[in-house]
């Protein structure tokens, strides 16, 4: 069903802005609640990222993941080492470029990645609870044209971000 303007009252943009206004709030909630997830772990929140980046990619170069979640090949790099401190990462040859290695998750990290995630659906589940599919289908909607439409605002703007992930598609299992 398509809504004009006239049918809601209020223009679609102050809407839509309404909804990008939950967004900064929101991913404070998220980072808190994920690190709260983690406290006694010996993940913090930026390494259970490039776990869980190397658990849906597969092996990764550093500046891959570094692309992929919009971050710094340099900080990747601290993360990268420090992850295999912990025994949850290893490097292993690139065919592809000899002096960049693939990072793989260890068995351990494969173990506590798979632990992080299946604790936070845990806690998506009971965040769902009274939510209808369709809803949050529409929301997924959104926030992916929302993402399409402001990066390529910002690459035509200055012709790239340094970013290269495209983000989620609609519909993708981003897991």
């Amino acid at each position: 069903m398509v809504v004009n303007d006239a049918d809601v009252g209020e223009p679609l943009e102050a809407r839509l802005y309404e909804v990008i206004r939950y967004v900064r709030p929101l991913h404070q909630y998220l980072g808190k609640a994920v690190a709260d997830a983690l406290e006694g772990r010996d993940v913090t929140v930026p390494v259970r990222a490039v776990l869980e980046r190397l658990h849906d990619a597969g092996p990764q170069t550093v500046p891959q993941v570094g692309r992929s979640l919009w971050i710094t090949r340099q900080f990747v790099q601290r993360l990268m080492d420090d992850a295999a401190e912990r025994g949850l990462v290893e490097p292993v040859a690139n065919p592809a470029h000899k002096r960049s290695p693939l990072f793989r998750l260890t068995d351990q990290g494969r173990t506590e990645i798979r632990d992080i995630l299946a604790r936070e659906a845990a806690t998506l589940r009971e965040v769902a609870e009274g939510l209808d599919p369709q809803d949050v289908d529409a929301c997924v909607r959104v926030l992916a044209h929302v993402l399409t439409e402001f990066r390529d605002r910002v690459r035509a703007h200055d012709g790239s971000t340094g970013w290269d992930a495209e983000g989620p598609r609609p519909g993708e299992d981003v897991r």
